[in-house]
Parts: structure tokens; C-alpha cells; sequence
């Protein structure tokens, strides 16, 4: 059985967030097909007790604090690198990796590509849940300049991390085609985001949908999302309301930031993070996916047609999942285009329950966690056979 050791810059428990959702979910599948072994960056107030949950399906699961890097190191890495530096995680893996016991080293995101050891021996594959290069170009900042100099710091990092690493992992094809034109040479697999068949399906007999509430599901927190319904409230909901004033809108996720309660208001309630999105997403006449700013993961989307729960969504939204316009959801670009595609699903239920039936569909086939985690455990038997050098 391989023996994969697998670094995470966060515990993934509790699924709260995209990320940890993905993280989580290919552990599980996967943890009956490999030898895991889990090391991870703890958050203020979390100890090995946080690891619990994930033991299960872990031969090991062990948990490191942060710590501040070097003055040099805090002037050489991006912001969000520095965030999640352990130098005890260093040195466990410096330990780990000494005596040759593991088949492969999986990072889990790109900010930890200088964790390992320059002689560390064993192949590396480096998921990318987004392409921070591209996210953290299109997030807003309050000083453009540092902004500059942490993506510039970024692109370092991406281009270190392609040099000393031949394998990467992708969550679409898009992502895949950007890293396949600024580094050539790398191998790259593309293993989308998922769901869980057992646990987000609809209810028999399903309930009524709403024939006014509109959904938004995302963590509250990420700037992605921040800026989605901060746009779609100001910038797309009036529109709506001009002519169906009884719709409301729910904006479900954890850790609201102060913009996201800003927003609160008869007709949007900000619900915060629930026990079981399930509910919400039954009942909704839809679920609105307006994000400008791409990154992440698009779960939501998947786990809301598992539901048959009608979807409209801008094209960065749905990017990288095989759902089409018009046959599985709607799409739109702008602010009116984006209304009147919610306006038009509020107006015709019947061809909404439609294509969100095609829509679970397609999902059933392409989507469910244990075919994505086979995709995951494709690219790691390649890069354990490989032997074409990196760089």
C-alpha cells in the first residue's frame, strides 16, 4: 500500500469552508486506498485533540503551531505564506522524510512549498485548490503597492515550487491550461470539486420550494464571496425586487465579515453558519453563485444540484465544472442579465426543476468524492513512477 505523506497548512475539520470541505472529503475517500499520514498547521486555540475527527482515516495525524518566520523570511514571502509558517512542521518533515519511509509527499496548497527539505528524495505532488497568483491579482487591497509585492512574491513562489516539483494538481481545466503555459513541463492533473451522494440528496418527498427565497451559500469570510453578494445586493437585487418585491434572499456561511452584516436588511437575511445547509437548499427557488473573482473551489454548485436545487450563476461561478447554460443552469455575466435570469427561474419553476434534474444528473456521474479521489490517486501512482526530473 502507498505510504503518502500528506501536509495541510490548516486541520480540515470541520468542513466549514471550501478547502477544508475538498481536503476532508478526498481524505476520507482515500484513506482506505493508501497509508496517510496527516501533518498540519494548527490555528490559535487548537491542539491534537483538533486532529480527532480525521484519525479515523489517517495511519498518523499530527498538528504543529504556527510560528513567525525570520525578519528575512517575513520580507521574502507573500503575506499569506507567512500566515501558516511552522517551524516545527519543518523539522517534523525533515524528520519524516530522513530515513525514505514514504512513497510520495502531497502539499496541500502552493504556500507550502518551501516546507520540505532541498534533499528531501521522495516525489512531491502540489495541489492547487486555486491559483493564488490569479486570485490575489484580482482581490482588492487597500495599498496597491503592497499588493504588487505579495504577488510578486507569489509568482516567486510559483515558479520555485514548479522548478523542484514536476506534479501538480488542479481543480479545472482552466487552471491547468494557466500553469501549463507559464511553466511547461509539468505534469498536471485536474481533479474538480465533489460532493457526497449519501448525504446531499433530495428528501422523498421533497419538500415545496419556496416560490420567493433565494439562496447564497459560501464562507462569509473569503473576499471572493464578500464581493459576490456585496455586488449582487446592491448591484443585482434591486433590479429584482422592481419586480417582485416579496423576494428574499438568504445569505447562508460562516464568519460573516463586517461588510456581509452591513448587508442586512428585510429583504436580505443573513443566517450565518447553519447546522445542515441541506434544508435551505431544498426549499430555495434558487441558489445565486454571482462571483466576479475567481479561486475556490465552486462546491457549493455541486453539493446544490446533488440537491436539485436551480442554479444561476456567472461563468467564473461554474468555471471548470461541465454544467451548461440553459440545459443544467442559467448563466449570466452582468448585473441585468444576472436579474433577469433570476427573474425568469422565479417565473417558470417547472423549467427550473428541469434543468436542475439534468443538473444532478451530470453531477451523479462526474461529481460524486470517491470517482475525484481516484483522479487523486491516478496522478499520485504517475508521480511515484515518474522519473522525468522536475525543473
Amino acid at each position: 500500500m502507498m505510504r503518502v505523506l500528506f501536509v495541510s497548512p490548516v486541520v480540515p475539520w470541520p468542513p466549514e469552508s471550501g478547502g477544508r470541505m475538498r481536503t476532508f472529503n478526498l481524505l476520507k475517500a482515500l484513506g482506505a486506498k493508501v497509508e496517510l499520514h496527516l501533518r498540519a498547521v494548527l490555528e490559535p486555540g487548537q491542539d491534537e485533540r483538533s486532529l480527532d475527527p480525521l484519525r479515523p482515516y489517517c495511519a498518523s495525524a499530527m498538528g504543529f503551531e504556527r510560528a513567525r518566520p525570520s525578519p528575512l523570511e517575513r520580507w521574502r514571502r507573500a503575506r499569506i505564506e507567512r500566515w501558516f509558517h511552522s517551524d516545527a512542521l519543518q523539522a517534523k518533515l525533515a524528520q519524516d522524510l530522513d530515513g525514505g519511509h514514504f512513497d510520495l509527499v502531497h502539499l496541500d496548497e502552493l504556500l507550502l512549498a518551501r516546507v520540505l527539505p532541498d534533499d528531501a528524495r521522495a516525489p512531491v505532488v502540489v495541489h492547487h485548490h486555486k491559483l493564488d497568483t490569479v486570485l490575489h491579482e484580482l482581490l482588492p487591497r487597500r495599498a496597491p503597492f503592497a499588493k504588487q509585492f505579495d504577488v510578486w512574491k507569489l509568482h516567486r513562489l510559483e515558479g520555485e515550487a514548479a522548478r523542484r516539483f514536476r506534479h501538480h494538481v488542479v481543480c479545472s481545466a482552466d487552471d491547468a491550461a494557466i500553469l501549463a503555459e507559464r511553466h511547461p513541463g509539468l505534469t498536471l492533473g485536474v481533479v474538480e470539486s465533489g460532493f457526497d451522494p449519501e448525504y446531499f440528496h433530495p428528501s422523498h418527498p421533497a419538500p415545496a420550494r419556496s416560490e420567493n427565497r433565494i439562496l447564497f451559500v459560501g464562507s462569509m469570510s473569503y473576499a471572493p464571496n464578500v464581493d459576490a453578494i456585496a455586488h449582487f445586493v446592491r448591484g443585482v437585487l434591486p433590479a429584482i425586487l422592481r419586480e417582485r418585491t416579496d423576494v428574499v434572499l438568504d445569505i447562508v456561511g460562516a464568519d460573516p465579515a463586517r461588510d456581509v452584516l452591513a448587508l442586512e436588511s428585510p429583504e436580505t437575511r443573513i443566517q450565518g453558519l447553519v447546522a445542515d445547509v441541506r434544508p435551505f437548499l431544498e426549499r430555495a427557488a434558487a441558489l445565486v453563485i454571482p462571483l466576479r473573482i475567481g479561486g475556490g473551489t465552486r462546491l457549493k454548485l455541486v453539493e446544490a444540484v446533488a440537491m436539485n436545487c436551480p442554479v444561476i450563476s456567472t461563468p467564473i461561478g461554474a468555471q471548470g465544472l461541465a454544467f451548461r447554460h440553459a440545459e443544467h443552469l442559467l448563466l449570466a455575466d452582468d448585473a441585468e442579465g444576472f436579474a433577469r435570469a433570476t427573474l425568469d427561474v422565479l417565473a417558470d419553476p417547472q423549467a427550473a426543476a428541469r434543468r436542475a434534474e439534468r443538473a444532478r444528473a451530470l453531477a451523479l456521474a462526474e461529481y460524486p468524492w470517491e470517482k475525484l479521489a481516484t483522479r487523486l490517486l491516478d496522478a499520485w501512482t504517475y508521480a511515484t513512477t515518474d522519473r522525468t526530473p522536475a525543473g
